[in-house]
């Protein structure tokens, strides 16, 4: 993964530019609806349009993708997945949610580490351990933060806080 490599040495973004997050966040769902459509799973979007970030379009992409994509291979066939974004606290919260097994509890700290990788319920093969990683420091590049964690209802909840665009 040569972005992981990128945005590691990154101290800053280059040309951060004002993103419309309906948009990106709509690309991002084009992007994953053939994955999606393969095992009969659909994505639930609800992010109002006033909602912007400041940032690097390719590299919010990229790890909203990853999100999307880890999302689906713990979600059973012909669930959904639900991304939805909200102002909070004069930042945005993105939050990617699915309905699989959940974080075991010996891998909670451990999610965001590099090369770290869980097994996938059907027995597929495991990921690289780099996608979150990834979006981890995206985050960070980006002045904000990415957590994961257990739904109350089953299934987990990943969240992207980024800061707000200013008006």
């Amino acid at each position: 993964m040569l972005a992981l490599a990128a945005v590691e040495h990154q101290q800053q973004l280059v040309s951060p530019q004002r993103l419309d997050l309906a948009g990106l966040i709509g690309q991002v769902a084009e992007d994953q609806s053939a994955r999606l459509s393969s095992r009969r799973q659909s994505l639930a979007v609800d992010v109002p349009a006033s909602l912007a970030v400041v940032g690097d379009a390719f590299l919010l992409r990229q790890a909203l993708g990853n999100l999307v994509e880890n999302a689906a291979s713990f979600a059973p066939d012909d669930s959904r997945i639900e991304i939805d974004a909200q102002r909070e606290d004069g930042q945005v919260l993105i939050r990617v949610s699915d309905r699989g097994p959940g974080v075991p509890d010996y891998a909670r700290d451990r999610v965001f580490e590099r090369f770290y990788s869980l097994p996938r319920p059907d027995g597929g093969h495991r990921g690289s351990g780099l996608g979150l990683c990834f979006v981890a420091q995206v985050a960070d590049l980006h002045g904000g933060s990415a957590a994961l964690a257990n739904r109350p209802e089953g299934g987990a909840c990943a969240r992207l806080r980024l800061p707000l665009a200013p008006d």
